[in-house]
């Protein structure tokens, strides 16, 4: 069964959440819910213990259980923030944490969800758009607010999305969940490095970022993930096996090991080229540097050919600075079901960019999106590997 967190905080609009309640109950979903010192204000409290039969939870609780807030990030599915407030929006966008709820949200494993509430001047406010493009940036969800009639008797954006929406749009988050929970998903990120001498080396710029994302975004989707990294300046994310390595040999043997792989995606940088033969010794500045060059090892099409190495869904990446069509060609070539585009020139500026602009290509379609964050990237090629499947 599907479980869900949801905290109410202190809107007006908290009194919806009976509806809400009720129409996923009809649909078979178990709810928990925190209920922040604000929101008893605004929700009746009676009704919501007879809908959640008594699963709710107050600030006072974590005397009890100091954790609590870990807990119950832990053991739902999804947190929901129904209504959240331009307050609750703010304290997590700037990180702060001095109740149940802020505290369950910093400590939170899983997807989060807003669903806004308040009047319109205080949406349109400089500072709450920050926050919400902050959020938003970071790959967190809203579902509204929408333009209607608000309690305070003015008009404009920000009344809370009708609950019968709010309901379909959280169920829908749960088959992306449901698809992902418990597969055994393998991401390589970062560049890879071959040596010349003990000193020296042949690379690229990649940052790591983008699998890095891909990475923290499968763990916030159930998945079982195991990160294959090159050297980076990223700490790994937590949640997930994290495997070091420096060369393309070191990562092709690691990879080998691992095995019934449901889903590959191969976002890492592997160096083209690497020296025939690696100096012993440092090479002297003095000295006339002639590096002989082989081939490095292909590993995305020794994957996508291999019978028994294969994932059961292949996402390979291309970087290129020519055009689309070197991207399509590998598809087929490395066979790869997905391929991630970037065409690096001077609107695009991956190396080291918390953005990126991509296009997802698969034997059917090619999809282009507009420049965002690399957390909102990697959101939108889970999403078209959710649409493929």
């Amino acid at each position: 069964m599907n479980k869900i967190l949801l905290i109410i905080t202190g809107s007006i609009a908290a009194s919806k959440c009976k509806e809400i309640i009720t129409i996923l109950n009809n649909k078979e979903v178990k709810i928990s819910c925190i209920l922040t010192r604000e929101a008893k204000k605004y929700a009746k409290i009676s009704d919501i213990k007879k809908l959640l039969k008594n699963k709710i939870f107050h600030d006072e609780d974590e005397k009890n259980n100091n954790m609590l807030h870990i807990n119950l990030s832990r053991d739902n599915d999804i947190i929901v923030v129904c209504p959240a407030t331009a307050n609750s929006i703010a304290k997590f966008a700037n990180g702060y944490g001095d109740n149940l709820a802020s505290n369950t949200l910093l400590a939170s494993n899983k997807k989060i969800v807003f669903v806004p509430a308040m009047n319109s001047f205080m949406w349109y406010n400089k500072v709450n758009q920050k926050n919400v493009r902050l959020l938003k940036d970071r790959g967190h969800e809203f579902i509204g607010p929408k333009v209607g009639n608000l309690k305070c008797g003015e008009f404009g954006l920000g009344r809370i999305e009708n609950s019968k929406n709010i309901a379909n749009k959280i169920l829908s988050r749960f088959e992306k969940i449901n698809l992902l929970k418990n597969k055994k998903c393998l991401v390589t990120a970062g560049p890879t490095i071959e040596m010349i001498d003990p000193v020296r080396f042949i690379s690229n710029q990649s940052s790591g970022k983008q699998g890095y994302e891909i990475a923290s975004q499968l763990v916030l989707y159930g998945a079982k993930v195991i990160l294959i990294s090159g050297p980076t300046n990223l700490d790994p994310p937590p949640g997930l096996k994290f495997i070091q390595i420096k060369s393309a040999n070191e990562m092709y043997q690691k990879i080998r090991k691992i095995s019934k792989i449901d889903l590959g995606i191969f976002t890492a940088a592997i160096s083209d080229f690497k020296n025939k033969k690696i100096n012993k010794s440092k090479i002297k500045k003095n000295k006339k540097l002639n590096i002989s060059l082989c081939k490095n090892i292909d590993i995305l099409e020794k994957i996508g050919k291999s019978k028994t190495q294969r994932p059961n869904f292949l996402v390979g990446f291309a970087a290129e600075t020519g055009g689309i069509n070197n991207a399509q060609k590998k598809l087929v070539d490395k066979k790869c079901d997905m391929i991630v585009y970037n065409k690096i020139d001077s609107k695009n500026k991956v190396f080291g960019s918390d953005y990126n602009r991509i296009s997802i290509i698969t034997k059917n379609q090619i999809k282009k999106f507009k420049k965002m964050t690399k957390v909102n990237c990697a959101k939108q090629i889970i999403k078209q590997i959710y649409d493929t499947i």
